[in-house]
């Protein structure tokens, strides 16, 4: 894995030609001033930048190209935390010294303002960027969603797929319009940022809900008073994310988990149920 504090390398591709792979992702995208969170950004020629948030100026970033291949569109790049303020900051502290190299105003007492950023600041900077990259995921998660083209066996299967009535959706503390639905879920769960949470919700105290933390999505479900509120964890190992903590899960997990709940079937084999302790 490496060390990554200017986020980590993605890769998509697409059966889509370029031009209907932009088209695609511009359809989808948020509008730049959206004041809910979401994927945004704009699209330049064979460049894309997607950001999360219309008010946060240095959250999650996803850079990259677009560009033809033999498949039909490739979209690579890098995605994480803060890529425009871990850029910025390298940029500037670079000029700064090479200004005051250049230009010998380098005094006495400077010496000790270079080692608390470059040994103090710079260090922390670069590592917190790199320990909260995986906050670019829902741009990824996107994007990919974004350029697929399902085919026509699983529309069917989800036209025809019976789902539980009564269940609301509440996206940070928002209830969404309209029937909860897997597509529904999984367009809102993308919206789900750090310090987000989604709830499909059958009643006051009946709900499964899910947050973003440390790269992966925590889960729990709760099927009346405080005595019966469970946190999920993890039976088994997670294909390919082994560093993922027991209490954890992928986002491709937690689709498959609510697609459960909505259909009122039982969970999917990699979960188990450990009670919350209550506080009397």
């Amino acid at each position: 894995m490496g060390f990554q504090p200017f986020g980590y390398r993605f890769e998509i591709k697409s059966n889509l030609p370029p031009k209907a792979a932009k088209a695609a992702i511009r359809s989808k995208k948020a509008g730049i001033f959206d004041p809910k969170d979401g994927a945004r950004g704009w699209i330049a020629g064979p460049f894309i930048c997607l950001w999360f948030s219309a008010f946060d100026r240095y959250g999650p970033m996803l850079f990259g190209l677009i560009s033809a291949d033999s498949f039909g569109t490739r979209v690579h790049g890098r995605a994480g935390s803060d890529l425009n303020g871990v850029l910025m900051f390298t940029l500037i502290t670079a000029g700064v010294v090479v200004m005051m190299i250049t230009d010998g105003a380098i005094s006495a007492t400077q010496p000790l303002a270079f080692v608390l950023v470059f040994l103090i600041g710079a260090p922390l900077i670069y590592w917190f960027a790199h320990k909260d990259r995986k906050d670019a995921d829902p741009l990824v998660h996107f994007l990919r969603k974004a350029l697929a083209q399902p085919d026509a066996r699983s529309r069917s299967t989800a036209a025809t797929r019976k789902l539980r009535k009564g269940l609301r959706l509440v996206l940070n503390g928002d209830y969404l319009e309209g029937p909860v639905t897997d597509e529904g879920t999984e367009a809102a769960l993308m919206r789900v940022g750090n310090r987000g949470f989604l709830i499909i919700e059958s009643a006051p105290q009946n709900y499964l809900q899910t947050a973003l933390h440390d790269g992966g999505y925590v889960l729990e479900v709760r099927k009346g008073g405080p005595s019966q509120h469970y946190k999920a964890e993890r039976y088994g190992r997670a294909a390919g994310s082994a560093a993922l903590a027991d209490d954890a899960f992928t986002f491709e997990e937690i689709c498959e988990t609510m697609s459960a709940y909505i259909a009122g079937a039982d969970m999917p084999r990699f979960v188990k149920w450990r009670p919350l302790e209550t506080q009397a």
